[in-house]
């Protein structure tokens, strides 16, 4: 999405997401926001749909720049998990799991594309992170790397279990930092857990 215009947009919305919820993003409802800029709505979207594929595309975007920015493919593995985390948990409010339960029950075809693209990104950005934490030594070397990275898909998406995690009830947040600390401290060596346990210290987590 390099469409400066467009992107802002959608950034609004999500601001109006956060601020009025889900029930106001809709087009009708955006068009007479006064946070939100009429003749833009009406020059980019015809309808609900087009706007949650935005949104999707919007977020595939920002999530792709996270890896992109912290050298997910060269640096220390372990601070790049520990990046990304604090990253996503700070900055990533809008990955609201009630975002996810509303669209993929509109719109179901939409979320399941969307959803498929994301985790096929993350799956290969952490096999890279598992190869690469047990060549620096920081992860066990006896790791299946495709049967713990499915792992970690599988973690991430139960997340997005309305009926395990209710979004009223639960942080996303506080999940996702628990996971991501769960995941680690089952595949470090010695050496990586003297590391995680320094860089958790040093951020007073």
């Amino acid at each position: 999405m390099e469409n400066k215009d467009l992107e802002h947009l959608i950034d609004t919305i999500r601001n109006v997401l956060i601020k009025d919820g889900i029930e106001e993003i809709s087009l009708l409802k955006l068009k007479y926001n006064p946070l939100v800029q009429k003749a833009l709505i009406e020059k980019y979207f015809n309808n609900d749909e087009e706007i949650a594929k935005a949104i999707f595309e919007n977020e595939r975007n920002h999530f792709e720049k996270v890896f992109e920015d912290n050298n997910f493919e060269t640096s220390n593995a372990i601070d790049n998990l520990f990046t990304v985390s604090e990253i996503i948990a700070k900055n990533f409010h809008y990955l609201s799991p009630s975002l996810y339960h509303y669209y993929q029950e509109q719109y179901p075809d939409i979320y399941e594309t969307y959803f498929n693209q994301r985790t096929d990104a993350v799956y290969n950005r952490i096999q890279i992170n598992l190869n690469r934490g047990i060549w620096q030594g920081f992860y066990r070397d006896d790791l299946g790397i495709e049967l713990v990275a499915r792992g970690y898909i599988s973690r991430l998406i139960d997340l997005y279990n309305k009926d395990n995690f209710p979004a009223e009830k639960f942080s996303f947040d506080d999940f996702f930092n628990q996971m991501v600390e769960t995941f680690v401290l089952s595949i470090v060596t010695e050496k990586g857990l003297d590391y995680w346990n320094k860089k958790k210290k040093k951020a007073k987590l």
